[in-house]
């Protein structure tokens, strides 16, 4: 089987769009099949803009012409609808899409991704011979709404790879051991919140500035630990040092792959503010509850698939500062509540969000467009 995969960003670029379709392609590799990725990154385009770009077609349409499947992750503007007029004209052969958020922005970009939702968008979706998205409730609250009950749509949750993100020790001493192993100096009455995600303007809705606004309402005990960057962080650095926090607070930055768990591990409660819509799951706070540390997340569409609310973590109303920063509160003021909930989060990634079964879910898609008409 010969796959190409195409999205807008890829790693080292930051952004969840872009980790879940280098995660599809190498998985799919590592079960013999033959896939590939291309984004902006990697090929010429005729134009680029931020995340949108028109990649040069020309220069790839035979490695969409040779493909079983052309999986595109969306929104791709500028490419998107090139490939629906490719799929519709033959070319491509079977077209999958994998429905990830509906972007939002202000002014200009605001008005063209609106205006892009009611007129393109639903033509380009129409053309997809599958509907991936990673959970059904947060289609009928998106502008994906109305082919919710299409049966071309899957909800198929995406998935993290539950041996690298894990608890290195029982439940209820792991973080203290980790913690102490890169700081033996920090007393063992302190607590670590964390927090991981892009601080660039298009992960504006990330929510930084809200959680560090809830930080001032932690005790002087509590420190927070913030992975990530991109043009927003000097902004959100100032925003710590006005709320005279700075000292309890550390930025630091990327980090790579193979030292992200070990920042999990170390953390008490992971904090997941997103403020609106565009995030649609939450690889981050999926991330950390499979390593055993609880979450408060946003009560988002989405997002409540992955917390379960009073089980994994708790779930407050976006931007809402006091809220957020109470549950935070009450779950490091409770050590016994707050271990039994990293546990539960961990049984539960096990149960519903591991990498083996996302991919077991895309090949048997895929299979089925292959060699059995999907309806």
């Amino acid at each position: 089987m010969r796959v190409v995969h195409l999205s807008c960003i890829a790693p080292p670029q930051i952004g969840g769009i872009g980790r879940v379709a280098a995660q599809d392609v190498a998985g799919l590799r590592s079960r013999g099949v033959d896939a590939t990725l291309i984004s902006p990154t990697m090929h010429p385009t005729f134009w680029h803009v931020g995340n949108a770009a028109a990649l040069n077609i020309h220069r790839i349409i035979n490695d969409l012409n040779e493909a079983d499947v052309v999986h595109l992750h969306y929104p791709f503007y500028g490419t998107a609808g090139m490939i629906v007029r490719l799929r519709r004209r033959g070319v491509i052969k079977r077209l999958v899409m994998t429905l990830h958020m509906d972007a939002t922005a202000g002014g200009f970009r605001g008005l063209y991704f609106d205006l892009h939702r009611r007129i393109a968008q639903p033509r380009i979706l129409k053309m997809a011979d599958a509907l991936l998205v990673s959970s059904l409730e947060y289609a009928r609250h998106s502008s994906y709404a109305r082919f919710v009950d299409n049966r071309r749509m899957h909800e198929l949750p995406f998935g993290v790879d539950e041996k690298q993100f894990s608890p290195a020790l029982a439940a209820g001493s792991w973080q203290l051991a980790a913690r102490h192993q890169s700081n033996p100096q920090l007393p063992a009455t302190s607590y670590q919140l964390l927090f991981v995600g892009g601080m660039d303007t298009a992960h504006a809705f990330k929510g930084v500035d809200v959680l560090l606004r809830a930080m001032t309402q932690m005790p002087q005990n509590v420190t927070l630990t913030l992975v990530g960057d991109g043009n927003l962080r000097p902004s959100y650095e100032k925003l710590a040092r006005g709320l005279g926090i700075s000292s309890r607070v550390k930025f630091l930055g990327r980090v790579s792959e193979n030292e992200l768990p070990n920042i999990y591990r170390s953390a008490d409660v992971f904090a997941f503010p997103s403020t609106n819509g565009a995030e649609a799951f939450g690889l981050a706070a999926l991330e950390a509850q499979s390593s055993g540390v609880p979450v408060v997340a946003s009560n988002l569409p989405g997002v409540r698939t992955v917390v379960a609310n009073g089980e994994t973590g708790f779930l407050v109303p976006p931007g809402d500062v006091e809220a957020l920063a109470k549950r935070l509160h009450y779950l490091l003021d409770h050590d016994d509540v707050r271990h039994a909930m990293g546990h539960r989060a961990r049984e539960r990634v096990l149960e519903r969000f591991t990498w083996t079964k996302y991919l077991e879910g895309l090949m048997n898609i895929y299979q089925k467009l292959l060699y059995q008409k999907l309806p």
